[in-house]
């Protein structure tokens, strides 16, 4: 085993990377992306140094991908992300900021509103005291939602 580890050239470890990175093709996780990067490095290090021995090569690998790993995942992500938390699977974060119409007057700070045809229990935030009169036909905007109950304020 010592002896095939001892033959790696950077011809190995740029096919390695290219197989990696085919893999990361039909996976798409962005995992195998790192190590992909990380054998490709190698090997262009190893046409700069070719006498680098199998240890360091394996040590190199191993330090780069964890470091490329754990760069890629925390900062890497949020920029293809674009930064800002996405509420695709959250529908009650997509209906934050949106206006609805009460449906009925109040009674103190619980209501309901009718948001997109459907009638949903609304209460109104607590920060706005004193406590508004709501009325049938005012608009009010989603603070929050809270289980199933809309946190509006006017």
């Amino acid at each position: 085993m010592i002896e095939l580890l001892s033959q790696l050239t950077a011809w190995h470890w740029l096919a390695l990377g290219i197989v990696l990175l085919g893999v990361e093709l039909l996976t798409g996780s962005t995992y195998i992306l790192w190590p992909a990067v990380s054998a490709l490095f190698v090997g262009v290090l190893m046409f700069i140094a070719p006498g680098l021995g199998w240890e360091m090569q394996l040590l190199l690998f191993f330090l780069l991908s964890v470091a490329t790993l754990v760069l890629g995942r925390t900062h890497l992500q949020r920029l293809v992300k674009g930064g800002e938390p996405s509420d695709l699977n959250d529908p009650g974060q997509a209906m934050v900021g949106r206006q609805v119409r009460a449906v009925g007057d109040f009674d103190g700070t619980e209501g309901r509103v009718e948001l997109g045809g459907t009638q949903w229990a609304a209460r109104l935030d607590g920060a706005s005291l004193p406590v508004p009169d709501v009325k049938t036909g005012d608009l009010l905007r989603i603070r929050t939602v809270q289980g199933a109950t809309l946190i509006v304020e006017r």
